[in-house]
């Protein structure tokens, strides 16, 4: 009786993925096979492009996935995983003991991704005022971009006949 008391009263264990990891996109790892989605965080997906300073503008996806490689520096990342949708794992993950979401967002690569989580506002805050990174420029939150992207399919079928 007293061990069920205690099950129900202390947290279970968060459930961990450490190992040789990849970045797959700026907000994406692959951490021992498996994929993990940094959690609280948003970078630009595939095919979006920013402009920079001058107004040229470039793959700011491409961009934003080296930078994540690059914080990783081939150490092992260590991920605690968040409770999130079946088809998709969330999680907190630390290369050399540092935060790889709150790096990105601090050094302009990824967006605190509010509707989530507001853990890392004040890392943003910080880039978009020193504007580095994606903020050196113009960078359209990636959000918005998926919504924008999902509109204009959706407003090209309908002129189809």
């Amino acid at each position: 009786m007293v061990l069920l008391l205690l099950s129900l009263v202390s947290p279970a264990a968060a459930e961990t993925v450490k190992g040789k990891a990849t970045a797959k996109e700026g907000d994406l790892v692959s951490v021992s096979g498996q994929d993990i989605r940094l959690f609280g965080i948003d970078a630009p997906d595939k095919e979006q492009r920013c402009k920079n300073v001058r107004g040229v503008e470039y793959d700011c996806f491409e961009l934003a996935r080296t930078a994540l490689e690059r914080l990783i520096g081939g150490q092992p990342v260590d991920c605690t995983l968040k409770p999130s949708p079946p088809a998709q794992k969330l999680g907190v993950c630390t290369a050399g003991g540092r935060d790889l979401a709150a790096l990105m967002v601090l050094t302009g690569y990824a967006l605190a991704y509010r509707p989530v989580a507001d853990d890392y506002t004040a890392e943003e805050v910080r880039a978009m005022s020193y504007r580095r990174g994606l903020w050196a420029g113009r960078v359209e939150p990636p959000w918005l971009w998926r919504s924008r992207q999902l509109a204009d399919k959706a407003a090209g079928r309908q002129k189809t006949p």
